[in-house]
């Protein structure tokens, strides 16, 4: 499998007692290899308007891995929504020229979980395996607090995924930019991120498809 991001992967243990936040924020665990050089993810943002869209580590140094994201779209709407997105709150570099989009983004992916690293070397958590629901990831980045929640969980091989049933860990993400209400990500603890949900602020909501 093409192990993956856009950025985070999961776990498939229900953890019954409570974790520290100190500890669940703190991302240790072997280097995964979803964050190697070379490692290419297939991301279908066809519901977006995207197309072309490619996903790619293309460096790994001192345990955080840039993925290179790219892809086009003529949703004039949408991409000046993007270009609303704060340069300091944004992990990595963003380049929007016309249709085209390309990005960088910095992350730590270990087998334990994923961290989101900005520019000011501060880190957000995206997803720690050992958290239970109701768990929260928090940074402040740019004087903006960004705050993560585990919202499910699953006990059973409940989530149907690249021709089978897996375990799943589902994070809400609340989002400051402007038309957005949140947006959710589907991680599993052995395939990463599996699916990506966008809640708009007019009750739509749009899927990004994560293949491996």
């Amino acid at each position: 499998m093409k192990n993956l991001f856009l950025l985070g992967a999961l776990s498939a243990l229900f953890f019954f007692s409570s974790c520290g936040e100190e500890e669940l924020s703190n991302i240790n665990g072997a280097q995964s290899s979803f964050g190697l050089v070379g490692n290419t993810i297939d991301v279908r943002a066809g519901q977006l308007g995207f197309s072309d869209e490619e996903l790619y580590v293309t460096k790994l140094e001192n345990g955080v891995s840039t993925l290179h994201c790219s892809g086009t779209n003529n949703n004039t709407q949408l991409m000046d929504l993007l270009k609303l997105v704060p340069a300091d709150i944004f992990p990595g570099t963003m380049t929007i020229t016309g249709n085209t989009i390309e990005a960088e983004v910095n992350a730590k992916i270990t087998d334990k979980g994923f961290q989101a690293i900005y520019n000011d070397g501060s880190a957000l958590t995206l997803v720690n395996y050992d958290a239970k629901v109701g768990d929260k990831f928090s940074a402040t980045v740019g004087g903006i607090t960004l705050e993560n929640e585990v919202i499910e969980k699953s006990t059973d091989d409940d989530f149907f995924w690249g021709g089978m049933l897996i375990k799943v860990i589902t994070v809400k993400y609340k989002n400051p930019t402007p038309g957005v209400s949140s947006i959710e990500h589907i991680y599993n603890h052995k395939f990463g991120l599996v699916s990506i949900s966008i809640h708009f602020e007019d009750g739509t909501v749009k899927y990004i498809g994560v293949e491996c």
